[in-house]
């Protein structure tokens, strides 16, 4: 019995990290649904467009990111801006009523309510066949959109996600390894693209079709993957297209790192108590990506516990535990001192043992918030 669990848990957690990315990667290989990188079409045949972004208090960005959208290489005259201002306090509306003579609508609410609100509202509001989501802090490249309506040419596909690339200079080490999990991240969204869809789209940066929307509570954490999770339920495919970018500056802050993903974590257990469905292998046409992309990865920390006590137990009644429970150990060791040097974390393996374990962390710290209801604000 305890060595069915230390066996069963290894698989799992080996599966979870290596083993599903190898199995897409051959699935890809053989899939004939490849569909060439998106081309810009015509003038004439593109749709209008209008971009929605949320705000909470972004008065240092809004101005920046408007004159963002305003660059994008799109007709002006199919392009309109959506600001939606959730309870700001600071002058983010007076910034963007500069913009109101060129296409740029505000709507705002006095109190904060949630960015799954103010989408719903906007949506609502807005008469568009496509709709351009993204964050108030990163840019787009000057061809995102039109690349992004591109691939919207097919009525089946309901979202596209661009994909968000980190700008190097002046990031630490802790900012290099977040733009570690996002490579790694890419490398697996492509592959469920090619194949058929992707769980869950880049916030930062994804079009979709009004059509396709579907208002999601207002409680709701991760709008990036219930919104386009709802239209794959309904029929619909989601697509992740590279070479469409969004910039960022990776955080440097490790304690604003660890809230935002702690509350990205929660949201990962909160997705199925919003939408059971998901759960489904009847219901959900991707519940085999759903469930080795997200579903495994929340167990990941409760396996490698598993993985360690079980192996203690067994590790005096064969030699080959006890040389797995040394290596664990060694692990654990290394782990330490790329926690505590910060020179140790330049080398890449120990560089790597690190982002691993606070990955773990933060998907226990994700499982804590989430039962005690603990998400603290609402987004920032």
């Amino acid at each position: 019995m305890i060595e069915a669990l230390f066996f069963t848990s290894v698989f799992l957690l080996v599966y979870t990290f290596v083993g599903y990315p190898v199995l897409l990667m051959a699935a890809a290989r053989l899939s004939p649904a490849r569909v060439p990188t998106a081309n810009p079409v015509s003038g004439a045949e593109l749709s209008d467009v209008e971009v929605i972004v949320i705000v909470h208090n972004g008065a240092a960005f809004i101005g920046a990111k408007l004159d963002n959208l305003l660059a994008l290489d799109y007709p002006k005259d199919k392009l309109s801006i959506r600001i939606v201002l959730d309870g700001c306090t600071d002058h983010t509306a007076d910034v963007v009523r500069q913009y109101n003579a060129q296409n740029v609508t505000l709507m705002s609410f006095e109190h904060q309510q949630g960015k799954a609100h103010g989408l719903n509202a906007a949506v609502a509001a807005s008469q568009a066949e496509i709709l351009l989501f993204t964050d108030v802090r990163q840019t787009l490249a000057e061809d995102a959109l039109s690349l992004l309506v591109a691939r919207l040419s097919d009525p089946q596909v309901a979202a596209v996600s661009g994909e968000l690339v980190f700008r190097q200079d002046g990031i630490n080490d802790f900012g290099k390894s977040m733009d570690a999990y996002w490579r790694y991240e890419k490398f697996i969204r492509e592959r469920e693209s090619v194949i058929g869809s992707v769980v869950g789209v880049t916030g930062a940066i994804y079009a979709m079709r009004r059509e396709w929307y579907q208002p999601i509570p207002s409680s709701t954490l991760l709008d990036d993957v219930l919104i386009p999770m709802q239209a794959v339920l309904a029929g619909a495919a989601v697509k992740f297209e590279s070479g469409v970018y969004a910039f960022d500056v990776p955080s440097n802050d490790h304690a604003r790192e660890k809230k935002r993903k702690t509350r990205t974590l929660a949201g990962n257990f909160q997705l199925v108590q919003l939408q059971p469905a998901l759960l489904s292998p009847i219901k959900n046409p991707l519940w085999f990506q759903f469930v080795s992309h997200k579903m495994l990865r929340l167990l990941s920390p409760f396996l490698l516990a598993l993985i360690f006590v079980s192996n203690a137990m067994l590790a005096q009644q064969h030699a080959f535990f006890a040389v797995m429970m040394a290596l664990q150990l060694g692990f654990y060791a290394l782990a330490l001192l790329a926690f505590w040097s910060t020179s140790a974390r330049q080398i890449r393996l120990l560089s790597m043992i690190h982002s691993f374990l606070n990955l773990m962390m933060y998907t226990f710290y994700g499982f804590l918030a989430y039962i005690r209801g603990s998400y603290g604000e609402l987004w920032k």
